[in-house]
């Protein structure tokens, strides 16, 4: 797949077949991801693969409630689907994708959430690339500040989390949404 390809047609995917990525392949996603861009070079990266359904359902649990009450107020159409999928029984945060990438940064390093979102980028487009899906979970975020549930995610030392992914073989294949077109200020 051509890398134009590739950011043209990724998508996210939120239904994913049970069975595990073989190590080998999780293994070439997670070294594309090692070559993304950092500031300085100084790579400040870390990863923490997840395949414990049991551990991710806590997690999953202890956010669910956490997202809704902060999406209260939100009205939007995707605010409210999304808060419906949040009480709706059964439903996971990681939709019981078979992985779990915890991709965190050195705490110290000033550009860590940068050159960590492109690393994850780069963890996306390569996973889409081997038939792959994937998709950002930005609703892990509320449970950073729990010292407990953060200790299952076996985080190294001198490290943060900056985004959590799951990864699995899709069950779907999203159509792509319209696009906006690029605002863009030439200056010349």
């Amino acid at each position: 797949m051509e890398a134009i390809e590739a950011i043209m047609t990724r998508r996210s995917v939120r239904k994913f077949e049970k069975r595990q990525i073989p190590d080998a392949v999780l293994e070439k996603i997670l070294r594309a991801g090692t070559y993304a861009p950092s500031a300085l070079a100084l790579q400040p990266w870390a990863f923490v693969v997840v395949q414990d359904q049991k551990f991710l359902n806590r997690v999953s649990d202890y956010c669910k409630p956490i997202m809704i009450s902060l999406m209260k107020d939100a009205h939007d159409g995707m605010s409210d689907g999304f808060r419906a999928l949040l009480e709706s029984s059964g439903y996971s945060i990681y939709y019981d994708a078979p992985t779990v990438i915890m991709v965190v940064g050195k705490t110290g390093s000033r550009f860590r959430e940068i050159d960590c979102s492109l690393c994850t980028e780069n963890m996306m487009l390569a996973a889409h690339a081997l038939g792959i899906g994937s998709c950002w979970i930005g609703s892990t975020e509320v449970a950073y500040e729990n010292r407990e549930l953060m200790e299952g995610f076996r985080i190294p030392e001198g490290y943060s989390p900056v985004g959590t992914i799951v990864f699995g073989y899709p069950e779907e294949k999203p159509e792509a949404h319209d696009k906006h077109p690029a605002n863009v200020t030439w200056v010349r």
